[in-house]
């Protein structure tokens, strides 16, 4: 028999993961080049073939390249292609079959079982997940068949995966179960009979029998099932079936059973893998000789050992398997006929080999998937540990990013707030000169016709409109409507330019209206620089103490107003304001207070742009006096200025 030719197929989204774990019985075609490989490899780098027709014929190459001991590096691409999509997980599940059937090829046993396992790890992934049984069934198989060997390894395997056997007919019966699961279970099951009848446990060995009657029952009941698999499976409950009539010592049962076995194989009516049905041959011819043996009747033995000898020299020695095993039987019929020295020699060397193998097959399992394991365990952690470092890494740069962002986010903020400012406080002094232009104009001019007031009022109100859409467009995002106020703004300007240019004359209103008009023009210039969505103002202004005030005072305290306000704008970063005008035994009282942050005066003074100096020189003019205190808490401005009569 060919013991190491074990083919094991898992159906998975049409595709068919092939896993023979030894191919010592098969030759294989010719082997493919190094530029076959290299041609599929540009193909797909350079875009002329999809990931999908790369995978399946570097599939190709490798099914005929499981000696080839640089297999696995030139399956590199093939791993890096199946992980780089979700959607190709079965072609993860086909690289590890490939790579199990490679270490088999190379009878590297304990890396077969490695792969086996990331294979199956693989297969779990998928739901809902069926054991394919492929770990067990090749484990007992390196364990070793015969009645001597690794008894306690091969039971601990087979009292693990019973339970799972016990439930496989039921769950065959109501849902879709991939056949080679189930031929996988026969296997087990021979083995695991023919391990409990040497050990003379006829209730285990009944127990598998039943297993695997009840598994072939249900797979004949399901509709298109493989007929080839179906007499697999039969030829593989034949074996179960005479262990057991050979335990409960039933010789005529045991014969017929073996009989039958036989002309299955043999019968060209027969469906199946002829690969499997050649295997199966040198296993019943076998059991055929020793039952023969057994029963004495030397002349069928020596029948059987020749049709078995005929089928070994066919081979031309390239099975090692079936050629040890025909120095076993070769052995026992010599033993048979009298020839007891060769008969000695043959045996002798026959269970020298085979101990031999199953011990090399043992420590290679216990070496390599040991070795495996560390070595993916280490790998596995050194992973994670750059991954860890990685993430660390990420957030460190993340944190870094994020200051960087916020320091420069802070000083876009305070960039954006002082050109704001500067704006507004431009715009502050323009409006401003336009009011004291107006006042100076007043002061010189009485008479003006009519037309010429009207004319100057819309004056006034075009530069309140210039402003108002102008400080609109500092607050606007959207740069469309920014756009279309900045149109709006320039043709107002323009409109307001004209009227100003065109004024020749301008006259003081009667003593009423000129003082309710300053207030007006104070409210205004306050209002404009500090508008009313981002300060809270409060503004009272005696109207009696405006009457009292000649042009020229009116004009300096519009200045100082101006540039205290501007000083609120630049430093304060205050949210409320107050400014008061009263008047207070025969002078006028000027007091404008924030809620800021306030200065140190003594520091502050000596700096420039502050303009301190210039609200100081213009109260010395009038013959004020002015007071300042601040603290963290903001900032009052006290300017008391004598009234004339």
């Amino acid at each position: 028999m060919c013991m190491r030719t074990i083919w094991l197929n898992v159906n998975f989204f049409g595709l068919w993961v092939s896993l023979l774990f030894s191919i010592s019985c098969l030759g294989q075609g010719n082997k493919p080049t190094d530029k076959d490989w290299k041609d599929i490899a540009d193909q797909h780098r350079a875009g002329a073939i999809h990931d999908t027709v790369y995978l399946l014929k570097a599939q190709r190459l490798t099914e005929s390249s499981f000696k080839d001991p640089l297999l696995k590096d030139r399956l590199a691409d093939y791993k890096k292609v199946a992980w780089s999509n979700k959607d190709y997980q079965p072609f993860r599940i086909k690289y590890y079959a490939f790579l199990a059937n490679h270490a088999s090829a190379l009878h590297q046993d304990g890396f077969a079982i490695y792969y086996v396992q990331k294979m199956e790890e693989e297969l779990q992934k998928v739901k809902p997940y069926v054991n394919s049984l492929n770990q067990p069934r090749l484990l007992l198989y390196v364990y070793g068949t015969n009645d001597y060997t690794n008894h306690e390894k091969r039971l601990a395997i087979i009292d693990s995966i019973t339970p799972f056997l016990k439930t496989l007919p039921a769950l065959v019966s109501r849902q879709t179960v991939n056949i080679n699961t189930c031929i996988n279970a026969f296997t087990i099951l021979k083995q695991s009979a023919a391990l409990y009848a040497s050990r003379k446990d006829t209730t285990k060995a009944l127990e598998m029998q039943d297993l695997a009657r009840k598994l072939l029952r249900v797979l004949r009941n399901k509709p298109n099932v493989d007929a080839g698999k179906i007499v697999h499976g039969q030829l593989l409950l034949y074996l179960i079936e005479s262990d057991v009539a050979k335990l409960l010592s039933r010789k005529e049962e045991e014969g017929r059973i073996l009989n039958a076995a036989y002309q299955a194989t043999m019968s060209r009516d027969t469906v199946g893998n002829p690969i499997y049905k050649s295997a199966f041959e040198s296993t019943i011819l076998g059991r055929l000789i020793d039952y023969h043996i057994a029963r004495k009747q030397i002349d069928s033995a020596n029948y059987f050992f020749g049709l078995y000898k005929n089928k070994v020299q066919s081979s031309k020695g390239t099975a090692t398997a079936d050629g040890n095993r025909f120095r076993l039987y070769s052995g026992k019929i010599n033993a048979v006929n009298g020839a007891y020295g060769a008969a000695y020699e043959d045996v002798l060397r026959a269970s020298q080999i085979t101990d031999s193998i199953v011990s090399i097959r043992t420590a290679d399992i216990q070496n390599n998937m040991y070795a495996n394991v560390i070595a993916e365990q280490r790998y596995e952690a050194l992973i994670a540990s750059q991954a860890q470092n990685g993430k660390r890494n990420v957030i460190i740069f993340a944190i870094i990013i994020a200051l960087i962002a916020t320091v420069a986010g802070f000083l876009w903020v305070l960039r954006a707030n002082k050109k704001k400012a500067g704006r507004q406080i431009e715009k502050l002094n323009e409006t401003t000169q336009i009011q004291i232009a107006e006042l100076e104009a007043h002061a010189n001019v009485i008479q003006k016709k009519l037309g010429l007031e009207l004319h100057d009022d819309i004056a006034g109100r075009l530069a309140s409109v210039v402003n108002y859409v102008e400080t609109k467009i500092l607050e606007e995002h959207d740069p469309g409507t920014r756009d279309k106020l900045a149109v709006i703004a320039g043709m107002t300007r323009s409109a307001y330019t004209s009227a100003r240019s065109k004024s020749h004359e301008w006259y003081f209103k009667s003593s009423e209206e000129e003082k309710i008009a300053f207030s007006q023009r104070i409210s205004y210039i306050v209002r404009l620089a500090l508008p009313d969505d981002q300060y809270e103002k409060q503004i009272e202004i005696d109207d009696q103490c405006i009457e009292g005030m000649s042009p020229e005072m009116r004009i300096h305290l519009l200045r100082i107003i101006q540039e205290a306000v501007a000083n609120i704008l630049k430093h304060a970063k205050a949210s409320k304001v107050k400014l008061f005008i009263y008047e207070d035994d025969g002078s006028a009282v000027l007091q404008i207070s924030d809620n800021g942050k306030g200065f140190d005066q003594k520091l502050k003074l000596k700096a420039k742009g502050i303009g301190l100096e210039s609200v100081k020189a213009r109260t010395r003019e009038l013959n004020g006096s002015l007071e300042i205190a601040s603290s963290g808490s903001g900032t009052e401005l006290l300017f008391h200025i004598p009234l004339r009569g």
